[in-house]
């Protein structure tokens, strides 16, 4: 969506930007902080209304990366977002970038470990008769 963007405003250097973001993208980063800088140059070397136009086009993108990727990574999962998040955060701080897909794996895996035998499930309760009454 950035590279249409930026394709669209003809901005300079737009395939070394979308690769760019791809990137920051990749580690978690997010868009904003090559949308933000090249929002401000818009406003700073282009006319209002394209300024204008490009700012509208460009947040809600920005926003959408923040929207998109939690319910993505958290759809099918058991597994709390908060523990994904410190997943990725430990992961690509210790390991770099094996670490940022392997960080949430491992912590997901231990999390659901913990959870099955600190909480385990509970048993029915119920008594049932040995041998049905008729």
């Amino acid at each position: 969506m950035c590279g249409l963007c930026f394709a669209f405003f003809d901005l300079p250097a737009r395939g070394a930007l979308t690769f760019i973001i791809f990137m920051l993208c990749v580690m978690q980063l997010g868009p904003g902080l090559v949308l933000v800088p090249a929002i401000i140059w818009g406003w700073l070397s282009w006319p209002t209304s394209v300024a204008l136009a490009l700012t509208v086009v460009a947040v809600p993108i920005m926003l959408v990366d923040n929207v998109l990727k939690p319910i993505l990574m958290a759809k099918g999962l058991s597994t709390p977002m908060l523990v994904i998040l410190i997943g990725v955060i430990g992961g690509t701080l210790s390991y770099g970038l094996l670490g940022l897909f392997l960080g949430p794996i491992v912590l997901s895996v231990f999390y659901e470990l913990l959870r099955a035998w600190a909480w385990p499930p509970r048993e029915n309760t119920e008594t049932k008769p040995l041998m049905p009454i008729d």
